[in-house]
């Protein structure tokens, strides 16, 4: 297994006339990094205790959720599994992977997320923790808009429309993954309302807007820039709350709104969220504000002994408990800059994919 922070940063360009043209360019160009993404995820699906068919239906069943809430996005994925010469369903398992997560006893994964609000000078940054086997299931990406859309660029999954990333009118997305008791399957795909703010939202108020309007059923937390604000928006089946302010946020992999708490849940019950949350909130705690997100990665660097927030893989554990750092992104809405490094903060002065818009 290749180290995280020595993954090959293979960074594409998608474009197309209409969304099912992108999503074939898209699954074309990338087809079998979209069909190993896929298979992967299965593989891990089936490590947790979810079955082939539950998977399907849960697929399924989100598919058909998205085609009622954006009907383009669904041609793209449509697009995206004739491209890479797959099933939709295929496609449908890597893109609504939150959400067949609900159907195991425990949630996996965990992301930390810093932001600065500050007029005119907004930053954020993230680190994406997964499992080490999906090193090489993400890259770098630059897509290029269709009529009333906007250009955008961070990094994805293969076979993923948009996950984390900013857009041309400086609007960026964070994503951290929560856990309620009635999270269940089949809802919108968290990761198709990622791309569909990135697509289209102009303005915090407008992303906020966009979440709210999805019908989920899993939850997590978007955490929406732009060059003066910062909103972390709780997601739970039973209600968004959003969680903004000047100065310092951060967030981890627990419900902090009061009106979220009844039903939350820890995503696994040896989770150190609370932990990264405190090394977060202490590190940036009467810090000046940042000059630029650059500002914020050491931020990030937490000794990699204590496997917080920046997280090496364990090598002495199974591959189904092997998670890691496997990104660190960092985002200046005024800039409209976004660079991605693989790996750990530490690591991200070697290698970066930087996009202007």
């Amino acid at each position: 297994m290749t180290a995280p922070h020595l993954v090959p940063l293979h960074a594409v360009s998608i474009r197309g006339e209409d969304a099912r043209e992108r999503g074939r360019n898209r699954g074309g160009a990338l087809a079998g990094a979209v069909a190993q993404t896929s298979r992967a995820y299965a593989e891990l699906f089936g490590e947790l205790g979810i079955g082939e068919v539950d998977q399907r239906e849960a697929a399924l069943a989100s598919l058909q959720a998205l085609r009622a809430w954006d009907p383009e996005q669904y041609a793209e994925l449509t697009g995206i599994a004739e491209g890479a010469g797959l099933d939709l369903l295929e496609v449908g398992r890597t893109v609504a992977r939150t959400e067949i997560l609900t159907l195991a006893p425990a949630a996996p994964g965990e992301c930390s997320t810093l932001a600065h609000q500050a007029d005119g000078a907004t930053v954020s940054a993230q680190t994406w923790d997964w499992y080490d086997r999906f090193s090489g299931c993400w890259h770098p990406q630059r897509v290029e808009p269709l009529g009333g859309e906007q250009a955008h660029a961070g990094f994805s999954e293969y076979g993923i429309p948009g996950k984390i990333g900013l857009n041309a009118a400086g609007v960026g997305v964070h994503l951290n993954i929560l856990k309620h008791r009635d999270d269940a399957p089949g809802g919108v795909p968290v990761h198709a309302v990622l791309s569909r703010v990135l697509t289209r939202a102009t303005s915090v108020a407008e992303a906020v807007e966009i979440v709210r309007s999805a019908a989920t059923t899993s939850s997590s937390v978007v955490t929406v820039v732009s060059p003066d604000r910062v909103a972390m928006v709780e997601i739970s089946p039973v209600g968004v709350s959003v969680l903004d302010g000047p100065g310092w946020q951060a967030h981890t992999n627990h419900f902090l709104a009061e009106d979220r708490q009844e039903g939350a849940m820890l995503l696994d019950p040896s989770s150190n969220t609370a932990d990264r949350l405190d090394f977060l909130e202490q590190r940036s705690a009467g810090r000046p504000a940042p000059r630029s997100a650059e500002d914020l990665v050491p931020l990030l660097c937490s000794p990699l002994e204590q496997r917080g927030v920046a997280l090496l893989p364990d090598e002495t554990l199974p591959a189904a408990e092997r998670l890691a750092t496997l990104v660190t992104v960092r985002t200046d809405p005024v800039r409209r800059r976004i660079s991605v490094s693989a790996g750990v903060p530490q690591r991200a002065s070697q290698a970066s994919v930087t996009y202007q818009l």
